[in-house]
């Protein structure tokens, strides 16, 4: 659906008061730090481009985002997770003949604030194409309200290709203002279980064998019961799916040792609503192609708020502990931390 053309906008509709934001942070028992309210203020500012959040995970940078589009006096704004929006712009920019104006057309229509959450660029091809992006949004007059776990120098960290990106992170950094958000905790840590929904629904399941997994409620796939998806025209082994349950059910090795991307997780995640995925192996076996991968199935997985049950022969406690040789962004470490822990029965 095409949306019309973009009426003119006051620099004033595209912020917020900040009481408004300090109110809402009251009511639900928030208490602001130094770090929050001077996001709070750019939040609040009309003077640049937009603003880029950045810090570790859990320190509310996601909630002030929420926060700042509910409360935002217009209804001409998107919210959305930065590997879905590059999806679904990717597929847009097929229909258009690669002509990127067109393609965003095709998706803003007259959006004048887009806030991306979870920003991050690993990839070189990404990497250049990111920063045509970026041009053609401010070129656009967009508001950009971006977080991320990164400072925009932390960018592209792999030093083979940083070099390529150095044009971007300077855009970033002129055209938005950059604020670190640290406030010291991590609250999804501490969330509460009653609080649970989505991802945090699922399971991190320790069976060493068939029974075990029984035990803890699942049915192993019978090897009748494989089946090959085809996301995106991409070849992707499943040991199973269960369309009456919404289940599909991946072996880590099919999922995340062969090439798979971004888009072919989130055209499955648009079928299946609860994922298991079993054979996920110790950190310290982990290579990094399937470790970024991985990491890209828990972000996709995260952002649909879909159910996701792991399957390993070692606990969540070991696994976690072992973070350490994990290479893999904080952020999956901590969203990963939200999974009940299931162990199998004790054996005498």
């Amino acid at each position: 659906m095409r949306w019309p053309r973009r009426r003119s906008q006051s620099a004033t509709d595209l912020t917020v008061e900040p009481a408004a934001v300090r109110q809402r942070a009251a009511e639900a028992g928030m208490p602001l730090d130094a770090s929050q309210l001077t996001a709070v203020d750019a939040l609040s500012s009309s003077g640049s481009s937009g603003v880029f959040l950045y810090g570790p995970v859990g320190r509310g940078k996601s909630w002030l985002m929420d926060c700042y589009f509910d409360l935002l006096p217009t209804e001409h704004k998107t919210r959305v997770h930065f590997h879905t929006f590059f999806a679904a712009l990717h597929a847009l920019l097929h229909r258009h003949g690669h002509r990127l104006d067109d393609a965003l057309d095709d998706m803003l229509g007259d959006v004048a604030v887009v806030c991306f959450d979870e920003f991050q660029v690993d990839d070189p091809a990404d990497g250049l194409f990111v920063r045509r992006l970026l041009d053609a949004l401010l070129a656009r007059s967009v508001r950009l309200i971006v977080t991320s776990n990164q400072p925009p120098s932390g960018l592209m960290p792999n030093p083979l290709f940083h070099s390529m990106f150095t044009d971007a992170i300077a855009l970033i950094e002129s055209a938005m203002l950059v604020v670190e958000v640290d406030t010291g905790v991590d609250y999804r840590t501490v969330e509460s279980s009653r609080d649970r929904t989505g991802f945090a629904t699922g399971r991190w399941i320790h069976a060493a064998s068939v029974a075990d997994a029984a035990t803890a409620g699942l049915v192993w796939p019978e090897p009748t019961e494989a089946v090959v998806l085809t996301p995106n025209g991409h070849p992707v082994r499943a040991l199973a799916t269960r369309p009456r349950r919404g289940q599909v059910w991946f072996d880590f090795a099919d999922l995340c040792a062969t090439p798979t991307a971004p888009t072919d997780y989130a055209a499955v995640a648009d079928v299946f609503t609860w994922w298991v995925i079993s054979g996920v192996p110790d950190p310290s076996d982990m290579e990094r192609e399937p470790t970024r991968r991985f990491v890209h199935v828990v972000d996709v997985l995260y952002d649909r708020s879909l159910r996701t049950d792991l399957v390993t022969c070692s606990t969540a406690e070991h696994f976690l502990s072992r973070a350490g040789s994990f290479t893999g962004p904080d952020r999956t470490i901590s969203r990963l931390h939200s999974l009940h822990r299931s162990a199998p029965p004790h054996q005498p």
